[in-house]
């Protein structure tokens, strides 16, 4: 067996184990609701982080734009 041949043996083997833990996992949570329900609630803080983030961030830009256009007119 090539070197090639051996790296795709082992690639499809890693990627064959990695699909089985995936849906051991996906299984896991199908079997526990509360489990499933934290993951959601952990996705949705995680986007309004995201968001608030975000949002202060272009709240400091336009005061310093804001500031800088002062600056100007003096």
């Amino acid at each position: 067996m090539s070197d090639e041949e051996q790296r795709a043996a082992v690639t499809e083997e890693v990627l064959d184990d990695s699909l089985a833990y995936e849906k051991a996992q996906q299984a896991k949570q199908e079997d526990n609701p509360l489990a499933a329900i934290t993951a959601m609630r952990l996705e949705q803080l995680a986007v309004c982080r995201l968001r608030s983030k975000e949002e202060m961030q272009a709240m400091q830009d336009q005061l310093q734009s804001t500031k800088a256009v002062e600056d100007s007119h003096e």
